[in-house]
């Protein structure tokens, strides 16, 4: 007979798993995982095949969408998810666009072979990695216990340094069956080859993403993020509390 703290366990899991131990890395590296073993065994050149599709300029601004449900764990006291966790479901969503968008990308710094990222071949630490520089949300309407969303997360604009990701947080509306946005999000990302930094277009035009049209859409977007960029004025407004 199973026994009823085991129940109980597999209750727990199955309500509160965004929320249990642990729970936040295992969802990370199972995008990851996904994300970039999805090609490597498919007899192509995981260096430069994408086998999701990506890999031409009329994907660089496709939307890659991930499918959650507000857990019990997540909800403020007005039994709404709460906002703070908006943002950890914004590295899961994020993860997989730049995993599936860049996949070729990643098993290109794997492998090595030009000794750009390191003195090693075939190891996962010539991967560069990806601090954030800064996540802004701007919340539209409540999510509910148990509702189903989505965020669509998609490139909006890089820079010489920075690469700007737009994650948009949507329900069906159950009336009119059309979707309504619940919250939007962006997010600076910078790419890191030990301390080295890798302009966006490097990776981007590696993958095969950019061409002239994407350029022009770019100039256009960049307006749309210029207050992301430099926050040296509110820098400086936040040393003032260290004098």
């Amino acid at each position: 007979m199973i026994s009823i703290k085991w129940v109980l366990a597999a209750i727990y899991l199955v309500l509160c798993h965004k929320t249990a131990p642990l729970s936040h890395p295992i969802r990370f590296y199972y995008q990851s995982i996904k994300g970039l073993f999805h090609s490597r065994f498919k007899n192509k050149d995981v260096t430069k095949y994408n086998s999701f599709n990506l890999g031409s300029p009329d994907k660089l601004f496709k939307y890659i969408t991930w499918h959650s449900r507000v857990s019990p764990m997540e909800i403020d006291l007005f039994m709404h998810k709460n906002n703070s966790t908006y943002f950890v479901d914004l590295d899961i969503a994020r993860t997989k666009l730049l995993v599936c968008l860049l996949q070729q990308y990643w098993w290109n710094a794997y492998e090595n072979k030009s000794g750009e990222f390191g003195k090693t071949k075939g190891s996962f630490g010539n991967i560069p990695y990806t601090p954030l520089g800064t996540v802004q949300c701007s919340f539209k309407r409540e999510l509910t216990i148990f509702e189903k969303y989505d965020i669509n997360s998609r490139i909006l604009a890089w820079d010489k340094k920075w690469l700007f990701v737009l994650s948009t947080f949507t329900t069906i509306d159950p009336k009119t069956k059309d979707k309504r946005i619940n919250a939007i999000a962006l997010t600076k990302y910078v790419f890191k080859k030990k301390r080295l930094t890798i302009p966006p277009v490097e990776y981007l035009r590696y993958c095969n993403l950019l061409d002239e049209k994407n350029e022009e859409i770019n100039a256009r977007n960049i307006e749309l993020v210029k207050h992301m960029i430099d926050t040296g004025d509110l820098d400086a407004l936040a040393e003032e509390f260290l004098k």
